[in-house]
C-alpha cells in the first residue's frame, strides 16, 4: 500500500467534503437572506398599514362635530370672547371648563398629534398634505394665548407639541409653494 496515494486521495475527498459544505453553507446564506428581504416587506407593510389606520383615525377626528365647534369657535368667537376680562382670567386658570373654552378641544387635539408626528408614530407628510392650512390657521390665532399661558405659568413646554405641528404645517406649505414641487 502506497502511504503517498493514500494521502492524496485523503487530501482530495477533504476538499470535495470542503466545497460541498462551501456550497451549501452559500446556499443557505442566499435563502437566508432571501428569507429577510420578505420578512423586511413584510414589516414594512405592517408599518404602513397600521400608519393609515392612524391616519384615517385622526381624519375621522378632524371631522367630528366637537371639533368643527372648536374650529368654528377659534376663527369666529376666539378673539373677541379673550377680550371679556373673566373669560380671558378663567382660561389663564390651571382647568378651565372646556364647555365654556370651546377652543380647547383644537389646542387638545393638535398637541397630541403633534406629539404623535414628531416620535415617529404617525405619517406627518400625510396629515399636513391634508390639513396643513388648518393647522396654520389654528395656531395663528391661538399662538399669542399659548404664549401668554406659558408666560402665566412658567412652563416654555406648554402646547409645545401644537406648536411643533404648526411648524411642520408651515414648512410642508412652503414646500408646495417652492418652485419645481
Amino acid at each position: 500500500m502506497n502511504w503517498e496515494a493514500v494521502t492524496a486521495l485523503s487530501s482530495a475527498v477533504t476538499a470535495v467534503v470542503i466545497l460541498l459544505t462551501v456550497v451549501y453553507a452559500a446556499r443557505q446564506v442566499g435563502a437566508m437572506n432571501e428569507q429577510s428581504r420578505a420578512l423586511g416587506a413584510q414589516l414594512e407593510h405592517l408599518r404602513r398599514a397600521t400608519q393609515l389606520d392612524g391616519t384615517l383615525a385622526i381624519f375621522e377626528e378632524l371631522f367630528s362635530e366637537d371639533l368643527l365647534v372648536s374650529y368654528r369657535f377659534v376663527m369666529t368667537e376666539f378673539e373677541e370672547r379673550m377680550q371679556d376680562e373673566e373669560f380671558h382670567a378663567e382660561a389663564l386658570r390651571s382647568a378651565p371648563d372646556p364647555t365654556t373654552h370651546k377652543y380647547l378641544p383644537i389646542m387638545r387635539h393638535m398637541e397630541r398629534i403633534g406629539t404623535l408626528i414628531k416620535n415617529g408614530l404617525l405619517d406627518g407628510d400625510v396629515l399636513l398634505d391634508f390639513a396643513d392650512g388648518f393647522i396654520v390657521e389654528n395656531w395663528n390665532r391661538l399662538r399669542p394665548f399659548v404664549l401668554e399661558e406659558r408666560q402665566v405659568f412658567g412652563e416654555d413646554r406648554l402646547w409645545e407639541n401644537f406648536e411643533f405641528i404648526a411648524g411642520e404645517a408651515q414648512r410642508f406649505q412652503a414646500r408646495k409653494r417652492a418652485p419645481g414641487v
